[in-house]
């Protein structure tokens, strides 16, 4: 007997028994699903978040203040940001970073809104991932003028005015008892600017008090605007600086360290730090991938319940047909022969089950991505590997079930009712 007389076998055998085929593959079919799912899915995510991470900039350097040390004269000043531009080699910007107070909000007729404010200058556009969709960043003259003006995300355009193109149109901002109108000159396609910003969404929303009747917002505008309608003087938590070469990011970051510590004369308490934005893209590529690979493993678990079933059907079918392997013993079948039609249909149920778990795990993938928002990456290793995967499984837990058979003695056999 041949591969092809097998093949043919094993497939009669198969559907011949369907019903009782399709429950044997639904373990290979649910860990081969899920372990496509993941990896198509968690590989997707990482792209995404890597990729927003880059587009940040990769040579922007983030120096912050920790806030719970610091007193006031040891803030972040504009200053310091006008001096690091002239005094720290290989800077070729710096942008401070200055956010809005809790009770600030937005009114455009009679819609409202928690304004989320970013005070920053031009240079911050090195760190932003995308360019203006509509109108255009503020200039540096406006910058110096301190002028109404703001650049606002789509998202928070369509809550405040219904439509993304609204450049030319006006928010009224209120603070600390006093307001101003801004003009919103560009509009950004980004969906979250406080990522842009390198802050934390949960607790910019604590700090801007957000409730359920009022919306939150995003805004850049001018660090001096900021200032005028705070009446406070900027005391700046953190600041972007951008190398002029990526390479040398953690260079320009500690000479800015440095310059900060000599400007406010704390050498010792290590209150300021910088942080290289480009090491956040292998440090979340590699806790992703971690996370990913251990989920997989854990969905691939099944896998090894789906083999224990085929093992099991196939023992069930020796059973079921010992008087069939007597007579092919008696008529001088040999035994590898009886071993690989065995096998081969264990292989051939486990293949089927990766076949179509590869199928469910990949529209699987592409369901949850569409939800979250991200584009999947299954590549074709995967998959292959995926369905080598089932194969060995088939063989695995075949192995035993066939060699029982083929060891059958065939008078025993036949003496089977």
């Amino acid at each position: 007997m041949n591969i092809s007389e097998s093949l043919k076998i094993a497939l009669k055998c198969i559907k011949a028994n369907w019903m009782r085929s399709l429950l044997t593959m639904l373990g290979i079919i649910i860990g081969i699903s899920s372990v496509i799912m993941i990896v198509g899915a968690g590989t997707g995510a990482r792209d995404y978040i890597v990729s927003l991470i880059e587009n940040m900039g990769a040579n922007a350097v983030l120096v912050t203040v920790d806030t719970t040390r610091a007193s006031e004269s040891e803030f972040i000043t504009l200053d310091d940001v006008d001096n690091i531009k002239e005094k720290v080699n290989g800077a070729s910007g710096c942008s401070p970073l200055m956010m809005g107070f809790s009770n600030a909000s937005a009114k455009s007729g009679a819609k409202k809104a928690t304004a989320m404010i970013a005070g920053v200058n031009t240079d911050i556009q090195f760190a932003l991932p995308t360019t203006c969709k509509y109108g255009r960043f503020f200039s540096n003259e406006e910058y110096m003028a301190s002028t109404p003006v703001a650049v606002i995300d789509t998202m928070s355009a369509k809550l405040v005015f219904g439509y993304e193109d609204v450049t030319g149109e006006y928010i009224t901002l209120s603070s600390s008892g006093s307001s101003m109108k801004v003009k919103i000159v560009g509009v950004s396609d980004l969906e979250d600017l406080v990522s842009s910003m390198g802050g934390n969404l949960s607790e910019m929303t604590s700090m801007f008090q957000i409730n359920d009747d009022k919306p939150a917002i995003c805004l850049f505008m001018p660090c001096t605007t900021l200032t005028r309608l705070t009446g406070v003087a900027p005391i700046l938590p953190a600041m972007f600086v951008f190398a002029e070469d990526e390479g040398n990011n953690k260079a320009v970051g500690n000479s800015t360290v440095n310059y900060l510590k000599a400007a406010h004369g704390n050498y010792e308490n290590n209150i300021y730090v910088a942080e290289d934005m480009a090491t956040y893209v292998e440090l979340v590529d590699i806790i992703i991938s971690i996370l990913t690979a251990f989920i997989a493993c854990v969905g691939a678990i099944s896998l090894i319940v789906g083999g224990i079933g085929v093992m099991n059907i196939m023992l069930v079918s020796v059973t079921e047909r010992t008087r069939e392997i007597g007579i092919r013993k008696a008529l001088g079948a040999k035994t590898k022969t009886i071993t690989l039609q065995f096998l081969t249909e264990s292989i051939i149920l486990c293949l089927i089950g990766g076949i179509l778990g590869v199928i469910f795990g990949v529209i699987g993938a592409y369901v949850v991505c569409t939800i979250v928002g991200i584009e999947p990456n299954i590549n074709f290793l995967t998959i292959l590997i995926a369905l080598l995967f089932s194969c060995g499984v088939g063989i695995f837990f075949g192995i035993y079930p066939a060699k029982k058979a083929a060891k059958m003695s065939p008078i025993d056999a036949l003496r089977r009712q």
